[in-house]
């Protein structure tokens, strides 16, 4: 391509000459007053860029789904800003596996947070970091990129939209969780929860989120009780209800969703969703400081 580029301002300058009246003296070389091209680089994108996928679903997203789209148009993520590696992972031979996403995520969490105007995990949203492909890194790419997606369900539907998700966790903001209603219970496990506003019949709403200190995948029963735990005194916390009074309240119970797969986990995604929820009856109003209510 250099080659190429060359030659072609090399005829254009022969062609320039041929029109004077004559040649003009010079030293012979055609090209040694012209700047060297410089060498070929991936090109990065940018925060603000936007992204399309036809995969529908979060839990089936995969490296390289993502095409880029005018923001305008539709699509399901937005780029919250793109970082760099460096030290160690960036002079590694390939991109980094998903233990040395560490820092990234780290970066990215908070980016995300900043970009939608308040913590993601609050949110109907998937945070992803990309990092670039095996053909992009042997090229010199040493980017990171940090994306928001939307999502219609707690269970990773993607919601595509043709507005920007800035700022859509701010108080009034249409990705921010509230009360919603189970799908697909059984007696220990649910399949997803479908949006509702809380003054419509419901049985869910968010209480908060936690986050686990634990470096492992979490699988077994002491593990998965560890975020009960924590979701419990969420949910304590969040109505203002005391817990000799809710050991008494049959109709009220937590729930908690856990935001990682085991891959997200190990780049340093320990976060769950904590809901309170109702067994075989619906209200129509939030329990949020509700206190000691008779359900």
């Amino acid at each position: 391509m250099k080659r190429i580029a060359v030659l072609t301002c090399a005829l254009a300058l022969l062609g320039t000459l041929a029109g004077c009246g004559g040649p003009k003296a010079g030293d012979g070389d055609l090209t040694n007053d012209w700047a060297m091209l410089s060498a070929p680089k991936v090109p990065e994108p940018k925060a603000g860029d936007c992204w399309t996928t036809t995969t529908t679903s979060a839990r089936k997203l995969k490296a390289g789904d993502l095409i880029q789209t005018p923001c305008d148009m539709q699509h399901v993520f937005e780029t919250t800003k793109i970082g760099h590696f460096t030290g160690t992972v960036a002079e590694s031979s390939s991109p980094p596996a998903p233990s040395q996403l560490t820092e990234a995520w780290a970066d990215c969490d908070k980016s995300a947070g900043d970009y939608l105007g308040a913590e993601w995990q609050a949110g109907r949203v998937y945070v992803v970091v990309s990092a670039p492909t095996n053909r992009q890194w042997t090229g010199g790419a040493r980017f990171y990129r940090c994306d928001v997606g939307a999502l219609r369900t707690e269970g990773g539907t993607f919601a595509p939209r043709h507005d920007s998700m800035k700022g859509g966790l701010a108080a009034d903001g249409d990705l921010r969780l509230g009360c919603g209603t189970q799908v697909g219970m059984t007696t220990d496990r649910w399949d997803d929860i479908t949006p509702a506003k809380c003054t419509d019949p419901h049985d869910v709403e968010y209480v908060g989120s936690v986050s686990s200190p634990a470096n492992e995948y979490p699988t077994g029963d002491k593990a998965l009780d560890a975020f009960g735990k924590s979701c419990e005194a969420k949910m304590l916390a969040y109505t203002g209800m005391s817990r000799s009074h809710w050991a008494s309240v049959r109709a009220l119970y937590y729930g908690y969703w856990i935001a990682a797969a085991r891959d997200e986990w190990t780049a340093g995604n320990h976060t769950a969703r904590c809901y309170l929820m109702l067994d075989k009856r619906k209200i129509t109003r939030s329990l949020k400081g509700a206190g000691d209510v008779v359900l």
